[in-house]
């Protein structure tokens, strides 16, 4: 029986330095994947930060300027304002008014190339103060980039581009982008969706769309992120919602 109880105890003592054996493990496995997440974060911000020299538009807009070239200077000066908001990528929050801000300028820029074929739309909830609520820098203005260019710039005719922004009952940011493009067949609208969390180097649209969708599910969590619709020859509509964050309510 004294052998039977030692060999019990021993049995113990050895599930015990086991667990904790593996509970050291898994603490150090949550470690490794909170660091990989991080480094994720910024390999995907590092893939849509180009170096911009948005000095030397500047520059440029000033002699504009000069001449009295009142158009160019006003599309030079938008241009640098999208140069600088992306080195804004560093930051790891900006306010609801900034990212708006800057997809007024993007399409400024693309009006004046696409003149009077682009019409654009933005309707803001009325209750939503976009000088207090924070979100990842260039997360809508994409969007907006990507029905511009995929859904309108090869269909020859007048595109419209809408943008609904609103706080929805239980606290989220809701912003629809819909454009009346070509839209996507089933079998790519299915791609597409299918590669939200797969990168596909050989598609901007892919890359576009998976670098929001993953920035997203790392700064607020998977259950956050886009959605897409759209029918061939009708458009397309592709819907981000992330959780609604008001950094300044803590502050006296």
């Amino acid at each position: 029986m004294k052998h039977s109880m030692g060999d019990y105890t021993s049995t113990l003592k050895r599930n015990h330095e086991m667990t904790e054996l593996l509970h050291k493990e898994e603490l150090e496995r949550v470690e490794m994947e909170k660091q990989l997440e991080a480094a994720r974060l910024e390999f995907l911000k590092s893939q849509i930060n180009p170096h911009f020299l948005f000095n030397t538009l500047n520059m440029i807009s000033c002699t504009a300027k000069l001449e009295k070239a009142g158009t160019t200077e006003k599309m030079i000066a938008s241009l640098s304002s999208l140069f600088r908001y992306n080195l804004k990528m560093s930051e790891q929050v900006v306010f609801l008014e900034q990212e708006l801000k800057i997809v007024d300028d993007y399409i400024y820029i693309q009006k004046m190339r696409f003149g009077e074929r682009l019409n654009y739309t933005i309707r803001i909830d009325s209750h939503l103060d976009l000088t207090q609520y924070q979100i990842l820098p260039l997360l809508i203005q994409p969007i907006i980039e990507n029905a511009v260019s995929h859904g309108l710039e090869d269909t020859g005719k007048e595109g419209h581009v809408i943008l609904k922004i609103f706080r929805s009952k239980d606290d989220l940011l809701i912003a629809d982008v819909f454009d009346n493009g070509i839209g996507m067949s089933p079998e790519k609208l299915k791609d597409v969706i299918d590669h939200l969390d797969i990168p596909q180097p050989e598609s901007d649209h892919g890359v576009g769309l998976y670098n929001i969708n993953n920035r997203v599910h790392l700064f607020y969590g998977k259950s956050y992120g886009l959605s897409l619709h759209s029918r061939p020859g009708f458009g397309t509509l592709i819907t981000l919602t992330i959780p609604l964050l008001n950094l300044t309510e803590d502050e006296p």
